[in-house]
Formats: structure tokens, C-alpha cells, sequence
């Protein structure tokens, strides 16, 4: 009897604990319930509804679950390796426990990263929607402010310069698809392992990201970038010579590795494809200013910095890495990056209020 009313409470606390949670956690709640609300609006007024798969990142979430496990044990394991722990096995199985001790955070954080999927999913289609609110047309004078900041020469041009090896561009290409699963990987941590102002704040500079970067300057300054603008304007050949090395470089890799490819070529067909039969996808829409890959990478410099100083500086190496990524493989324009990564670091000290965080 004794050992039932001790569990009964026991779970009392941890229900009560998972409330504490949510309730601290309103300010995330109330802005994605509010801009699920306004997607849903301007969809249904644009009648775009109909298009919307507005569950589609919520079914990805096992999967991304179990690759964030997976990638965070390996990396904790490299942690204690680093650490010189004589009994690593022993430390990561202490992590379990504590883990389990600890399951109305794991739940909590489940809750909000349910609830999270359900963002990405709207973001998704507000993105998909941009050409229909706002037309495409500042690709050129996106392209013409490159050539002002480089002194007249392509930026593309001036990095390709530099190594003539597809390796290199192979490299790029794995950086920018890895930083998908950093993206996620890294907001998991924040919310597991977390606690407080500094896991709100993450989390809250995450979404406002997505929204205010990667939604309302995009729409603001609608463009597509340098792999799309010849399809979407065939008089524009300006990026015909790039696309065309990139092309090249893949097929050389395929000859010799073929089970290797540049996938961003692939997934830029599969963007384009989307676009051009109306089709949404998983990350669907084609705009390209600013750049949410430099923004996500800035972001995880600063929030993976605010815990462990050295492994922030990795970070911010990656960051590196993803901008010059982003318009050697196509994606964007140079000035894409410059505007959102201190765009970002904007965003991540404007959370750091504690007056947004109460």
C-alpha cells in the first residue's frame, strides 16, 4: 500500500513537473500557435490549402529522433574519449540513468519538439506561397550588389579559383547536407539537456529565425537564386558557366566514385520540379534571400558557444564552411549570408532579454 501511494505521487510529481515546463515554455507555444494561425490564413485566402502538407515534418520526426540518438551518442562517446575517461562505457550508462531520472524533461521536450515539426511544416508552405504573395524580382540586383562587394568579379568565380579538385566541391556539398541533421541534433541538446533561460532562448531565437529570416525578408526580397534564375528566366545566363562546372565536377565524381554525387544538384531538381508542377515537398519553395543555412549555422555558433566556448569555435568554422557553400553550389547569392548571419546574431541577444524570457 505504502510503495502504491509513494509511485501514485511520484508520478504527481512528474506530471506536475511537465506542466512547470510547458508553462515555462509559453512565450515558444503562443508564437507557433499564432504564426500556424496566420499561415493558415494567408493560405486559405490564397487558396493555397489545398497544397498544404502541413503534417509532413511532424511524420519525419521518428526518423530524426533516432538519427539526433545516434548522432549524439557517438558524439558523446567522442566527449569522453576527449575527456580520457577510464570508463566510458560506465559514464554513458550513467547518462541513461539520469536520463531516466530526469523523463519529465525528455517528455517535455518531446511535447514541444511534437509541436515544433508541426512549425516547420507551416514554415514550409509560407515559403512555398512567397512567389504567389510577392513575385520574384530581385535576383538581379542581388547579383549586381555581389559584384559591387567583390570589386567586380562573381564570388563563385574568385573560390572556384582557388582549388580545381571536385573533392573540395564534394566536401561543400556533404557540409551543407549534414547541416540538416546539426539543425535538428542541436535543438534536441538545447531542449534535453537544457534548462532555464539558456534552452528558451535557444529555442525562441530558432523560430524567430525561421520566421523572420527565412519567411518575411524572404518575401520582403523575393528572389531565387543562381540555380534557378535560368529556369525561371531563360535570358539570364550569368550562372550558365557555374551550373555548368558543378554539372561537370559531378559527373567526374560518379566516374570514379559511383556511388558518390553532388546532392545538391539532385535536390535542386527535385525544388525545381516541385515549383514548377505545383507540387509541395518536404522543404518545398525556391526563394533564396536571405540564406537560412548561414543563418541556422550562425545560430548553432552562438548557442553551442554559450555552453562549451572551444566547441562553439567549431561551429562558427562550420558556419565558414556552409557560406561559402551556399553560393559555390548555387544556392544563393554571396550578400545572401552577409544579411542573415548578423541578422541572426541580432535575434540571438534580442532573446537574451530576461524580460522576453519571464
Amino acid at each position: 500500500m505504502l510503495n502504491q501511494l509513494a509511485n501514485k505521487e511520484h508520478w504527481k510529481s512528474n506530471f506536475l513537473d511537465i506542466y512547470k515546463n510547458i508553462k515555462a515554455d509559453k512565450i515558444i507555444y503562443g508564437l507557433i500557435i499564432i504564426f500556424s494561425i496566420t499561415v493558415t490564413i494567408i493560405a486559405n485566402l490564397n487558396g493555397y490549402d489545398t497544397k498544404s502538407q502541413l503534417i509532413g515534418y511532424l511524420l519525419l520526426l521518428p526518423t530524426v529522433l533516432q538519427l539526433s540518438f545516434i548522432i549524439g551518442s557517438i558524439g558523446y562517446f567522442i566527449v569522453l574519449v576527449y575527456r580520457k575517461e577510464k570508463r566510458p562505457l560506465y559514464c554513458f550508462w550513467q547518462q541513461i540513468i539520469f536520463f531516466y531520472e530526469q523523463r519529465y524533461q525528455i517528455i517535455s521536450a518531446f511535447l514541444l519538439l511534437v509541436v515544433i515539426s508541426v512549425f516547420s511544416s507551416y514554415y514550409s508552405t509560407f515559403k512555398a506561397m512567397i512567389p504567389v504573395l510577392h513575385p520574384f524580382e530581385f535576383d538581379e540586383s542581388l547579383r549586381q550588389m555581389d559584384l559591387w562587394l567583390f570589386l567586380g568579379n562573381e564570388p563563385w568565380r574568385l573560390i572556384h579559383n582557388l582549388y580545381q579538385s571536385p573533392w573540395v566541391t564534394l566536401g561543400l556539398d556533404f557540409a551543407y547536407n549534414v547541416w540538416f541533421f546539426l539543425v535538428y541534433g542541436v535543438l534536441i541538446t538545447f531542449l534535453v539537456t537544457q534548462n532555464g533561460q539558456n534552452r528558451r532562448r535557444y529555442v525562441l531565437a530558432w523560430l524567430l529565425c525561421w520566421i523572420v529570416i527565412g519567411n518575411l525578408l524572404a518575401l520582403l526580397f523575393s528572389s531565387v537564386g543562381p540555380t534557378f534564375i535560368g529556369r525561371l528566366a531563360p535570358d539570364h545566363t550569368s550562372y550558365e558557366p557555374l551550373m555548368a562546372l558543378l554539372h561537370q565536377q559531378d559527373r567526374w565524381i560518379q566516374q570514379h566514385v559511383p556511388s558518390l554525387l553532388i546532392w545538391s544538384l539532385n535536390t535542386q531538381d527535385n525544388l525545381w520540379t516541385s515549383y514548377s508542377t505545383g507540387k509541395e515537398i518536404l522543404g518545398s519553395g525556391i526563394s533564396a534571400m536571405p540564406s537560412m543555412h548561414v543563418s541556422m549555422s550562425v545560430l548553432m555558433a552562438l548557442g553551442v558557444g554559450s555552453i562549451n566556448r572551444k566547441l562553439g569555435i567549431i561551429f562558427w568554422c562550420f558556419s565558414f564552411i556552409i557560406y561559402i557553400g551556399s553560393f559555390t553550389l548555387g544556392w544563393h547569392y554571396a550578400v545572401d549570408g552577409l544579411v542573415s548571419g548578423p541578422i541572426t546574431v541580432v535575434i540571438w541577444y534580442l532573446c537574451g532579454s530576461k524580460s522576453i524570457l519571464r
